[in-house]
């Protein structure tokens, strides 16, 4: 069972890198345009949500006691 903790892992990193600058950007007074492409922003609440919904899943298969971690050399 790696795949759930690979997933629990990398989508907070993929939203980090993706979403989040590395640094401050300046602070400039721009109008304000309304654009004509769509948002993407979208995908960030989808991978979001998606993430919730597998971190409640795990949680609650782990106080079930039936989330099984086997380790394979």
């Amino acid at each position: 069972m790696v795949i759930p903790i690979i997933v629990l892992v990398a989508i907070p990193v993929f939203l980090g890198i993706v979403y989040m600058p590395p640094f401050d950007l300046p602070a400039e007074e721009e109008p304000i345009e309304i654009p004509e492409e769509p948002d993407v922003s979208i995908l960030y609440y989808i991978l979001l949500g998606f993430w919730t919904l597998y971190l409640i899943k795990i949680l609650l298969q782990v106080k079930r006691r039936t989330f099984k971690i086997t380790q394979r050399y």
